[in-house]
């Protein structure tokens, strides 16, 4: 039967599931080793991050990938923030964000910063010039979700992120309801999304920060994923994600999986 409720979760689309089960047996290996077989497992993970980069429309070298799209949102806020802290402790969020980012802007006032959510229409869109008005000097990070997870508005984000690139301020986009139907289109910073959104696995998320961005990554030094996503790559749910893009282009625009 179809399956139309795949706002929190989409199935494992086929070619997601096919990746898996190959790369069980050819990716189990260590990426970081120079053995036969870790080369063998670099190869699989440099692929899958380019298809991604691809799909995302950055450097693969920006993108990192994390153990869910809750912790890409996490890790990308609190590094943002640390970077600017000289700058100031604001934070700006649209009031219908994800928990992800909510939360975590609990967690920021909890730890002395301020946050203001800005209001949307009885549409769930965020107005952008109401938005800019909350961009003050001591703001040192906005966020706005690309599409809602619940009622599907499509935010203005490319028009939201050159205000903030005209005030300096970085614009971290939850992209989690929408990149796999097509990359998000502006000069934001930051980028988070989580693969099983789009018939990836569970236990996928994407970071992208852009060249440039001041980013301090928070916690102990790990040498994976350029130091902002510590612990062993779950290589095999990782070229399972990648293989959506890989298999179908976004220009084409794919139905979702599972219709």
């Amino acid at each position: 039967m179809p399956y139309f409720d795949a706002a929190s979760s989409a199935p494992l689309h086929p070619v997601a599931r096919q990746a898996l089960l190959a790369s069980l047996d050819e990716g189990w290996a260590d990426p970081s080793r120079l053995y036969r077989e870790g080369r063998r497992a670099r190869l699989l993970l440099d692929a899958a991050r380019e298809a991604a980069a691809e799909a995302v429309g950055c450097r693969p070298d920006e993108l990192v990938f994390t153990s869910s799209g809750t912790r890409a949102v996490h890790t990308g806020m609190a590094g943002a923030l640390a970077a600017r802290r000289r700058v100031g402790g604001h934070l700006v969020v649209s009031a219908v964000e994800h928990s992800s980012v909510l939360h975590a802007a609990a967690g920021h006032e909890a730890a002395g910063g301020t946050t203001t959510q800005v209001a949307v229409d009885r549409a769930g869109r965020v107005d952008p010039d109401a938005y800019a008005r909350e961009l003050g000097e001591d703001t040192a990070l906005a966020c706005l979700q690309s599409a809602n997870h619940e009622v599907g508005t499509a935010q203005p984000v490319a028009e939201i992120a050159q205000q903030c690139r005209a005030v300096g301020v970085p614009l971290l986009v939850d992209a989690a309801q929408s990149l796999g139907w097509g990359p998000v289109e502006g000069d934001w910073s930051l980028l988070t999304a989580s693969a099983h959104k789009w018939g990836g696995p569970a236990g996928v998320g994407l970071l992208v920060v852009r060249k440039g961005v001041r980013f301090a990554p928070q916690g102990p030094a790990d040498e994976r994923e350029s130091g902002r996503a510590a612990g062993f790559e779950n290589l095999p749910a990782i070229v399972a994600a990648a293989a959506f893009f890989a298999a179908f282009s976004l220009t084409a625009e794919p139905s979702p999986p599972g219709l």
